[in-house]
């Protein structure tokens, strides 16, 4: 259990329009990290599993890479039944440019009696008017 624990979103321009731009596509990865963990706590592994792409890719910390929508609800309902709760995920910050972003933050959890904690780093694809994960990886705090 010890390593599935090692555990979640761009732009040249005008100045103004550039932040604008960042401003709102970091608020839309803190929206869809908010999504993410009322999912996680919920106990929805199907519902998480639902903002990755087909061919997402997650590397989790110390444990084995996953793929797609069926390894992110197998991986994540894995944390869950293991007793994982309290996910906060905190986005510090990101860009995007057209269907294209990335996002990066710290996140936390409980694990029994443990805090967990550590950074995370997110690339983004827009699909159907929803950003879903292409590339999810994270580490843990020593």
């Amino acid at each position: 259990m010890k390593p599935a624990f090692r555990c979640l979103f761009v732009v040249a321009g005008i100045l103004t329009a550039g932040t604008a731009f960042a401003q709102d596509f970091k608020s839309q990865a803190a929206e869809a990290a908010a999504q993410w963990d009322a999912a996680f706590n919920s106990g929805d592994a199907i519902k998480l599993s639902k903002g990755y792409t087909k061919d997402a890719v997650i590397l989790p910390a110390g444990g084995t890479q996953v793929t797609g929508p069926e390894g992110a609800e197998q991986l994540f309902g894995g944390f869950i039944k293991g007793g994982a709760k309290n996910h906060k995920i905190t986005v510090q910050g990101g860009d995007g440019q057209g269907s294209e972003g990335y996002a990066y933050g710290r996140w936390q959890a409980d694990a029994g009696d443990k805090k967990l904690a550590g950074h995370w780093v997110n690339v983004l694809t827009r699909e159907n008017d929803q950003w879903r994960t292409a590339l999810h990886t994270w580490n843990l705090d020593q």
